[in-house]
């Protein structure tokens, strides 16, 4: 997931982060073990602002954090993570096998996992949410690289003719995807990946009904035909899904409703109704949470002083780590930019504590590696673009290149007051610290997106990745040579990078593959492929009353819990 301007899914805002990275919560004093006492039923409301309306209800066309906020309780996908992200757990699925040569997946799902029409959850349907998925007639925005990079025929997701029908059946028809009996569900795979666990995770690969689809669709219709696939998504009636909770009500550019499935295999939450509304004004949201409207919100960075001045609210602040990082890009197909000793000078002419404390106030974590705390295989050991101005002169002059040769460049910058903000103090930083003088060259939003893929930039950032699952498959790719560009925006060249990397996704065994990847990330570190300044966080209000939220890194912004939402209820107050 990209952060500022996702790729997939995630807003990144300018969050907070615990003092103490810690895997799942981070000193909420609104966790599972408060004693206080429950509300009565009618009381078991929870309103939340999830910031935007999503795109679609299906959720293999989900996308963005503010989409899967709905789509993660109202289906569940064969996994999900445990709650310190050491692992997955089962989800619709009690377990699955994989075959010595770590190309099969096979998942035994549930005997009592039923949808919330009460009819029982088949293999047959994960094998139609999974075609529907890979359908490249609906585009679904996550299905590549997770899913069209994994499954066996997904590879030629990019060939088929969309507007043709019996192409599109012929390839769905061809992909390693079956049903042996209701509750065996198997997946074969391209090749061996060790990570792909993890997709299983995710919740765009929810089960779908077929059922259902059709019936909304008014009956049978071509594979080609995108609307009538979504008719069914549009309303309340016909969502039915197999998650803890079900939509119940739909109000277009103001909020969704959701109420327990009371089929669910789990048993009943506490909340008996779950309300995100869409204020994608941050002023609007605040004024709403301080009168009471609203039970969590995430805090904006304009209002982030006003919380920690205000005695009230500074006492339901709290501090949740996410698995982001943040950095800036340089393009190394530039001369000067493409020597290693030039982007490390420019990495640690950066004082990151004064970003985060000055520049964010406080709303980040100064960091200086790749993957983040709180995720499998973090390790920040490696501090060779620790902040040394001395030493930064020292690599610049050792490349032979001068401040004045430097300065020819600039730094890209989207026309917004984070942006510039932020930029500003990363370009003063290079003028007060090595002597170059990169101005930043300011850019509408949508132009910015457009040099960036094309290469048409000197220096990029803020940039950055959220985790979509935490495996750092999901990361290490990222900067491949295959994929300059498309997300690894500088295109740095790095010895053996692309062999290390390809070894540990297809490794079968966690800890090889994690010392694969260490040695990948030493490269990113020490060559300076990019500039590494924060790990990001997520500073939220939560009401007093808000009780049982098992918080992890993973939570959809602005949603803390929902990962586990049927934990949290509302007590008296």
């Amino acid at each position: 997931m990209w952060g500022f301007y996702p790729r997939k899914p995630v807003r990144k805002a300018a969050m907070a982060v615990c003092a103490v990275l810690a895997a799942v919560a981070c000193g909420n004093g609104n966790n599972g073990g408060s004693s206080a006492q429950v509300a009565p039923p009618d009381q078991q409301v929870l309103r939340i602002n999830d910031g935007v309306e999503p795109n679609s209800f299906d959720p293999g066309q989900q996308t963005y954090t503010y989409e899967a906020a709905v789509g993660r309780i109202a289906f569940q996908p064969l996994l999900q993570p445990k709650p310190d992200l050491s692992d997955v757990q089962p989800g619709a699925a009690k377990s699955f096998d994989i075959s010595s040569d770590g190309m099969t997946y096979t998942f035994h799902l549930r005997d009592n996992a039923v949808w919330s029409d009460g009819k029982p959850v088949t293999a047959k349907d994960f094998v139609y949410g999974w075609k529907r998925l890979l359908n490249p007639a609906l585009g679904a925005g996550y299905v590549d690289p997770f899913f069209d990079g994994t499954v066996a025929g997904g590879q030629d997701y990019s060939n088929v003719d969309t507007k043709d029908s019996a192409a599109i059946d012929k390839y769905l028809a061809a992909l390693g995807l079956s049903a042996p009996d209701d509750h065996t569900f198997v997946v074969k795979l391209q090749q061996a990946a060790g990570y792909f666990k993890w997709v299983a995770s995710l919740w765009v690969g929810a089960p779908i009904r077929q059922d259902i689809v059709e019936q909304a669709a008014g009956g049978p219709f071509p594979s080609s035909d995108a609307t009538k696939a979504e008719m069914w998504a549009n309303d309340p009636k016909t969502i039915v899904g197999n998650g803890p909770f079900k939509v119940s009500e739909i109000v277009p550019k103001d909020h969704a409703t959701l109420v327990p499935n009371n089929q669910f295999y789990g048993g009943a939450p506490k909340l008996q109704k779950i309300i995100y509304y869409y204020i994608s004004d941050a002023n609007t949201a605040f004024a709403k949470y301080r009168t009471g409207d609203l039970d969590v919100l995430t805090v904006a960075t304009t209002n982030v002083d006003v919380v920690r001045s205000d005695p009230k609210l500074s006492k339901q602040a709290k501090l949740y780590p996410t698995l982001g990082t943040t950095w800036f890009a340089f393009n190394s197909t530039k001369p000067l930019l493409n020597n290693p000793d030039v982007r490390l000078a420019l990495a640690k002419s950066i004082d990151r504590n004064q970003y985060a404390n000055n520049v964010l106030h406080g709303t980040v974590t100064p960091f200086e590696s790749f993957i983040p705390k709180g995720m499998p295989g973090s390790d920040t050991s490696d501090t060779a673009q620790k902040f040394d101005p001395a030493a930064a002169k020292a690599l610049l002059q050792k490349a032979g290149v001068t401040p004045a040769q430097l300065s020819q460049y600039k730094l890209l910058t989207r026309d917004a007051t984070g942006a510039r903000t932020i930029n500003q103090f990363v370009s003063n930083q290079w003028q007060t610290n090595l002597g170059v003088n990169i101005a930043i060259d300011v850019i509408d939003s949508k132009t910015v997106t457009s040099r960036i893929r094309k290469g048409q930039f000197d220096i990029y950032g803020p940039d950055g990745w959220i985790a979509d699952y935490p495996d750092q498959q999901d990361w290490f790719d990222i900067f491949t040579t295959g994929s300059c560009h498309n997300l690894n925006w500088g295109c740095p060249t790095l010895p053996n990078y692309d062999n290390l990397v390809k070894q540990a996704d297809a490794g079968k065994s966690d800890s090889d593959r994690n010392k694969l990847y260490q040695q990948a990330q030493k490269l990113l570190v020490d060559q300076a492929a990019v500039a590494f300044v924060d790990q990001s966080a997520e500073y939220d209000l939560i009401a007093p009353y808000v009780q049982g939220v098992q918080k992890t890194p993973m939570d959809d912004q602005g949603v803390p819990g929902d990962l586990y939402m049927s934990t949290i209820y509302i007590s008296k107050h």
